[in-house]
């Protein structure tokens, strides 16, 4: 038998304080008050038992303390845990949610390990506050398995129509073990159509649903760690010019949902906005495909139904998705086009970031009949002032449910002021536009919208006709292409309708 190499009295002094370093420390968490590192509001919405829980704060009002906490406290109470922080990307999750487990870690002493590569934090009983970052779905799914103790979606505002989705087929199933809480948390944004505006005014998040949220809110004020609440709020007033009715000053400073559209590059209204699609209204509905391609920047998607019968267009869906890759981003207008079998033309901003993307697509999805966006002088001001129009005449909605990322573009997006004093109007840089670049490429369809969509030949064709020989066309031309000869899964789908990824 092997002897034991360090028998207790001749332990390593290096193990031996390592061990009884273990033993102050599990024996400090264990008397650990909770209570007493929380203050009034925050205390409220960390003890809170309800399974859903929202705060809805203004800035530096101690929200992203108040969670660290809650993670915390959930990884002591269960060894060996996962609790779940998410943002909308892991760095941004990292810059908000360390500082503040740090901040803890050096005044209790709790012995915290902090991971650069994977940006978890490790707890001295084997728990691990899992970070991620939840920008698109690809994302969300990593955080599918395991049963968390506790869960936080933080910078809620920043969350688009996914939200539902990562709510309800992700977190809700994962923490059934524990009964978890589901904290989503966030300050007040200029999108009145965003999941979080919704939940944190009390309503559902969809029309089905009948689960109740509770909701809490505090500002900076609230915030006994705040020296000069007042002084502060006299800073940003004096710094910005703003008077204590701006706007942005009531969301960042007061936590309130005050909307700003008066200086916005589109005409914002809400009669635009409408509950669901009337497909019963029209029998010529034809489907148009806007896309927006970045590889830094995210791709985004926009379908549009035009009735020219009525004179109407519809924006069923319009969605930003990052960091997809040139694969990915084909294969998601392959989804689109299998869902909107009707679609008459896919546009595609080909030029800039785009180029890469249709020159490899010519190789992986040589079916994607997919035309380049025409650009000219001011297509921009053109483009923006085109649907501003048909906004105004009644002419153009938006299905809110599937239309949230362009809702929230069209409400903040402004003329940059420099270049209207020299009579030029350019969208002001630092905003995401990528959802209205993609309407706005659709839409150039809308106008010189004719009935032929792709020409087939010279002879007049019924609609349902012209579309079966252009999937004929395509089916042959991946035929000869496949040396196997084997129909690959969106030929075998044909033109019948497959349930969508994003239908909700």
């Amino acid at each position: 038998m092997t002897p034991n190499r360090f028998a207790p009295n001749e332990m390593a002094p290096k193990v031996r304080e390592a061990l009884e370093q273990a033993a102050k420390r599990g024996s400090r968490v264990a008397k650990l008050d909770w209570e007493t590192l929380m203050f009034g509001p925050q205390k409220d919405f960390i003890q809170d038992q309800s399974r859903l829980k929202v705060a809805c704060c203004s800035r530096r009002a101690g929200k992203s303390h108040g969670v660290a906490l809650a993670l915390l406290k959930a990884g002591f109470e269960h060894p060996g845990s996962f609790p779940i922080y998410m943002n909308m990307n892991r760095s941004s999750a990292k810059v908000i949610i360390w500082p503040a487990l740090r901040d803890i870690d050096r005044k209790l002493g709790l012995g915290l390990r902090f991971d650069n590569v994977t940006s978890n934090i490790k707890l001295p009983n084997d728990s691990v506050i899992q970070v991620y970052g939840v920008g698109s779905r690809r994302e969300m799914d990593k955080s599918r398995g395991g049963k968390p103790p506790a869960v936080c979606l933080d910078e809620a505002q920043n969350m688009g129509q996914d939200m539902l989705y990562l709510i309800n087929e992700i977190l809700l199933p994962s923490t059934a073990d524990y009964q978890a809480p589901i904290m989503v948390t966030g300050t007040p944004s200029n999108n009145r159509h965003s999941p979080f505006y919704k939940i944190a005014n009390g309503m559902q998040l969809s029309e089905k649903s009948s689960l109740g949220w509770s909701v809490h809110h505090w500002t900076m004020a609230d915030n006994p760690f705040i020296p000069d609440p007042a002084g502060e709020l006299e800073l940003a007033l004096a710094a910005n010019g703003w008077t204590r009715n701006t706007p942005a000053f009531r969301r960042e400073f007061l936590g309130e949902w005050v909307f700003d559209t008066h200086r916005g590059c589109f005409d914002y209204r809400d009669a635009m906005v409408v509950d669901r699609f009337p497909e019963e209204l029209a029998t010529d509905w034809r489907y148009i495909i806007g896309v927006d391609l970045g590889t830094e920047d995210p791709c985004a998607f926009t379908v549009l139904a035009y009735s020219r019968s009525i004179g109407r267009t519809y924006v069923l869906e319009s969605y930003r998705e990052p960091e997809l890759t040139v694969l990915a981003a084909g294969t998601e207008i392959e989804r689109l086009m299998h869902r909107f079998p009707n679609y008459s033309h896919i546009v595609v901003d080909s030029g800039g970031q785009g180029a890469a993307f249709v020159k490899q697509w010519k190789s992986t999805h040589p079916h994607i009949p997919a035309r380049p966006v025409k650009k000219g002088f001011d297509s921009v001001d053109m483009g923006v002032s085109i649907i501003n129009a048909d906004i105004r005449a009644g002419k153009l909605f938006f299905v809110e449910q599937g239309c949230i990322d362009v809702l929230a573009e069209m409400a903040e997006l402004q003329w940059d002021e420099k270049s209207l004093q020299v009579g030029k109007r350019i969208i002001k840089r630092g905003w995401d536009d990528h959802a209205t670049d993609s309407l706005r490429y659709a839409y150039t369809k809308v106008r010189t919208h004719d009935n032929s969509g792709f020409v087939v030949d010279d002879r007049p064709t019924s609609d349902r006709e012209r579309m079966d020989r252009i999937h004929a066309q395509l089916k042959q031309r991946e035929l000869s292409r496949n040396p196997r000869h084997e129909e690959p899964l969106w030929v075998k789908a044909g033109k019948w309708k497959r349930p969508g990824r994003r239908g909700f």
